[in-house]
């Protein structure tokens, strides 16, 4: 999965090291100055052509642009900070990211709440459940209750 986060800053960063500005490589790629901002910004990357020009642009590899040999590290007292939501959950579900879940569970939105919990249901994930299932709510408890997951 790719942070998009991460990759937008790594855009700002070859193109502040080669002294140009946004306007400077939408003209090249021929896009609008508004997109290359909203890929800065991690709200989307460029796609895969667009990539491929960028790094000829930057002198850059592929995997270098997109942060692929990167080893995820998070914050604990803030997970999200500066990364994609969704890349966040995915990485500690999948195992990519390590985290104590009964630390940072209340960081996770609803939605995310129970993507973790169905990952650990289905046994994707392992957490101390002792020390999670506190911190859940009566609705999040029945539903690992339900599923024989505690």
């Amino acid at each position: 999965m790719i942070d998009f986060f991460k990759v937008g800053k790594k855009i700002t960063i070859c193109r502040k090291e080669r002294g140009m500005t946004q306007d400077d490589i939408a003209d090249r790629l021929f896009v609008s100055r508004q997109l290359v901002s909203k890929w800065e910004n991690g709200a989307g990357v460029p796609s895969i052509d667009v990539l491929l020009e960028l790094c000829k642009l930057f002198h850059v590899t592929f995997e270098e642009l997109l942060c692929l040999d990167d080893k995820p590290s998070i914050d604990p007292h803030d997970i999200f900070r500066d990364r994609d939501r969704l890349f966040v959950v995915q990485s500690i579900i999948d195992g990519q990211i390590q985290v104590a879940l009964p630390d940072v569970f209340y960081q996770f939105s609803p939605i995310e709440r129970m993507m973790v919990l169905r990952a650990i249901k289905e046994k994707r994930l392992s957490a101390d459940m002792a020390e999670l299932f506190p911190k859940l709510t009566p609705g999040e408890q029945n539903f690992l209750r339900k599923e024989g997951t505690v």
